[in-house]
Parts: C-alpha cells; sequence; structure tokens
C-alpha cells in the first residue's frame, strides 16, 4: 500500500492542519508508529520519531527530511526514566517546545490462557504499555504545562475497552492506559493540555500480525467483522492526526474507537 512518503504528489494534498507544530513519535520504527509520523509530516508538523531500534526510525527520518519534510531521531527505552527525561528534554533544547505527542511504544506480551500467565510476561507487557506511556506523559505534560498547551494521544486499543480470550495481560495494560488519559485530561485541560486515546481494532501492522497463528487466519477472522477487513496503519494515522488538530480542541479524556464496529457488534 502506497504511503504520502511514496508518493510525494499525493502527501502535497494533505491538510496542513499541524503546520508549524512540533511533535513526538513514540514507537515510531513500524505500524501505526510509522504511519503516524507520516501523517503528522505530511500536514506541516516537525517530527521528532523515537523507538528502541535506531537504525530504523533514523532511516524514517531521513526519508522524511529527503521528501522535504522536517524529522529528527532520538532512540529511546520508554521504560527507562532516564531516556524519556533526555528524548523530551532534547525535544525542548532543539525546538523549544514540544506541541503534540503521540505514545504508541507498547508490546503485544504473551497471548496464553490466564491462568499460564506469571511474573515475568506480567512484567513484560506492563513495564512498556503502562510504565512507558505513564513515563512519557509526566515529562511531556511537564513541557507542555509550562509552555500553556499541547496535545498527548496514547495507543490504548479497543482492547482497552473491551476483554479478549487468551489476552489477560494486554487487554489489562490497556485498560490501564485508559485510565491514565481520563485522569490526565481531568488534571489538565484547565491548562490548556489535552489528552486523548485511539482504540484501533484489528489493523494490518507487524504488531498485531506476531498474535495471530496466520496471516490468513487474521484476514478470515477480519472479513467476519462488521467492517469486512482489517484496517490500515494509515487509516489509524489519520485518526490520531485529527485528535491532534485544532479541529478536535473541545475533545479531551476520550478512548476513540477506531475498530470498524467491532467493538459494539
Amino acid at each position: 500500500m502506497n504511503t504520502a512518503i511514496d508518493n510525494p504528489a499525493g502527501a502535497l494534498a494533505a491538510p496542513q492542519t499541524l503546520r508549524g507544530k512540533i511533535a513526538l513519535v513514540t514507537g515510531a520504527s513500524s505500524g501505526i508508529g510509522r504511519a503516524t509520523a507520516i501523517e503528522f509530516a505530511n500536514r506541516g508538523a516537525t517530527v521528532v520519531v523515537s523507538a528502541r531500534r535506531a537504525d530504523e526510525i533514523e532511516a524514517l527520518a531521513v526519508s522524511l527530511t529527503e521528501q522535504d519534510r522536517d524529522a529528527q531521531a532520538i532512540p529511546a527505552d520508554m521504560t527507562r526514566t532516564s531516556d524519556v527525561e533526555h528524548l523530551v528534554g532534547a525535544i525542548i533544547d532543539r525546538f523549544g517546545r514540544l506541541d503534540i505527542a503521540f505514545n504508541n511504544a507498547g508490546t503485544e506480551g504473551v497471548f496464553a490462557p490466564f491462568v499460564e500467565q506469571t511474573d515475568e510476561t506480567f512484567d513484560l507487557v506492563f513495564e512498556p504499555n503502562v510504565r512507558g506511556v505513564f513515563n512519557a506523559m509526566r515529562f511531556e505534560a511537564k513541557a507542555m504545562l509550562a509552555q500553556g498547551g499541547g496535545v498527548i494521544i496514547n495507543n490504548a486499543s479497543m482492547g482497552g475497552v473491551i476483554g479478549f480470550q487468551n489476552a489477560a495481560l494486554y487487554s489489562a495494560t490497556k485498560h490501564a492506559v485508559l485510565g491514565l488519559t481520563k485522569t490526565a485530561a481531568l488534571e489538565w485541560f484547565p491548562h490548556g493540555v489535552r489528552v486523548n486515546a485511539v482504540c484501533p481494532g484489528i489493523i494490518d501492522t507487524p504488531f498485531q500480525d506476531r498474535i495471530w497463528p496466520s496471516l490468513e487466519e487474521k484476514h478470515r477472522f477480519a472479513a467476519e467483522t462488521v467492517a469486512g477487513r482489517a484496517g490500515t496503519a494509515e487509516e489509524i494515522a489519520r485518526t490520531v492526526a485529527f485528535l491532534a488538530s485544532d479541529d478536535a480542541s473541545f475533545v479531551s479524556g476520550h478512548g476513540l474507537l477506531a475498530d470498524g464496529g467491532y467493538s459494539i457488534a
């Protein structure tokens, strides 16, 4: 599937709803994070892409720069407080502010029956999915509150709204992300910082491919849903871009389901 980065002519048609904004995307090395970084850049933002895999985000930043977008790569492990503090600090040092943050970094953990989960699998998924988002939010918010405004969007998954068999830990982490989102929105909206979450459904990404026995089974399942297909990373990226824009200026504390109707079927 073509993205705007592969099709510069098409990218020129993207609405410039984020022009002049400084945006951070974590977990930007692939999937929804990568697509969102591209979407932000095409809408006029200067984008800082971050992930643990330095080579992949550096390649993305170079590709964006070659297409006359403003981009910089800063590797970070969001579970490490020092990494997150350095990441946000580096953005402030270079650009003077942080307007938008999409906290997308996370893991699927281990999908297995509840009673087969262990202390190790608990830590494996809770560290990046909850501690990582908590770390990101508090340092991003400190910068945004100091400057008088900003937007934070967390990736919460439809697993934060409903449950799935064999996904107790993953679903619990995404419920926690929605809890962090709603509480932060109450505290920070009066000070100009909006906080929302996006809750994707079945999406064609490497992240989700890992939880299915095969791609054929994934697409067979998706074909039987209300939408009749899996969503794309680009569709979620456009949803995140809406939440990041001034078009969503009165939206805060919301978990926006982008699941093709799966959770209400």
